[in-house]
């Protein structure tokens, strides 16, 4: 059965990590937050994490990729400047999807709903990989714990389209002037000026998501529903397999902070309060088990209160990554303190 361990600090976490799990070069996937977020992850925990690698002689840099949506994470400029506003200065941060989002490699895989998935292409620099993730309510994926962080996290912004919707993005005519900056940067002569707006072509928009990066007005629009929920989530899960393929099964070592709990994710550009109390921070090499226990243990200790932050299914990562050989929910938790 596989074992997670936690404790309330990370620092007694780290003094359990499994040294051979990890390479010469290791990146710690890690999200900065939004700017106007004030829940994402204490950037002390992340140096604690960084420190302790370090102190093993590795190389170590926090990684992370571009977002879809037009905001202060939106190309690797900016998205730097937010890291390091956040507290992120004490680390190299590498923003694996280039400046603008669009440098990825497709990886293959042994079917799955996504397929094949588009992964950031910075992940093939390193040998080894900590996904510390801070644990939370999601909109869209009902929860955001190592797998949303891994998968969404990990997917170039062609990759965050394709996972949140199956058709093209759709333009907004109402605030668009027909500049045309979306026109001179889409490499698939998929957008053309009509009567002063922007018209996408469907049958030639391959989805790489450049004009929703790019346009300043905010025209082009992700059709957010493209994918239903359960659709979302199992790409979610497929894009992890491909980072996991991609590193290695052995090569990855969960963390999950289960402090600042809040109900909607740190993308969100907004304040937000805890929803409960603390948990503590779990550590395991499965994805499955320690996003499983995160929810066993979230709705222990929120008292119901957790599964009912949105109306979303919040089985259906942990059952299709079971499905898809990831992992198992069988886990036996190991408190340390």
């Amino acid at each position: 059965m596989n074992k997670v361990l936690i404790a309330e600090q990370i620092d007694k976490i780290l003094e359990n990590i499994d040294i051979n799990r990890l390479g010469n070069n290791v990146g710690i996937k890690v999200h900065f937050g939004e700017k106007g977020c004030n829940t994402y992850i204490d950037p002390a925990l992340v140096k604690a994490a960084y420190d302790k690698v370090v102190s093993l002689g590795k190389k170590c840099t926090l990684i992370e990729t571009n977002v879809l949506y037009r905001g202060s994470r939106t190309n690797t400029t900016d998205h730097l400047k937010t890291a390091k506003s956040h507290g992120f200065d004490f680390a190299p941060i590498d923003i694996l999807d280039g400046e603008m989002g669009d440098e990825f490699i497709e990886v293959k895989l042994d079917k799955g709903l996504a397929n094949p998935v588009k992964i950031a292409k910075g992940v093939e620099k390193y040998d080894s990989m900590i996904v510390l993730t801070h644990f939370k309510g999601h909109i869209a994926a009902g929860y955001g714990g190592a797998f949303k962080n891994i998968g969404m996290g990990m997917g170039s912004r062609a990759g965050k389209l394709h996972m949140h919707s199956n058709v093209s993005p759709v333009i907004n005519k109402e605030p668009c002037t027909g500049c045309g900056i979306c026109v001179k940067n889409c490499d698939f002569d998929a957008i053309t000026i009509i009567d002063g707006k922007a018209e996408i072509n469907p049958d030639k928009c391959v989805g790489c998501a450049m004009c929703i990066a790019v346009c300043p007005v905010q025209a082009p629009q992700v059709p957010w529903m493209g994918s239903t929920h359960e659709e979302l989530q199992k790409k979610i899960v497929d894009y992890a397999r491909g980072v996991i393929e991609t590193i290695g099964k052995d090569k990855i070592v969960y963390i999950n902070v289960m402090k600042t709990i809040t109900p909607e994710c740190d993308c969100m550009g907004i304040e937000q309060e805890p929803m409960m109390d603390d948990v503590g921070v779990l550590m395991g090499d499965d994805p499955v088990a320690i996003d499983k226990a995160c929810l066993d243990l979230a709705e222990e200790k929120s008292a119901g209160k957790f599964d009912k932050v949105n109306s979303i299914d919040k089985s259906v990562q942990v059952e299709y990554a079971c499905e898809k050989g990831l992992g198992s929910k069988e886990y036996e938790l190991v408190k340390l303190d």
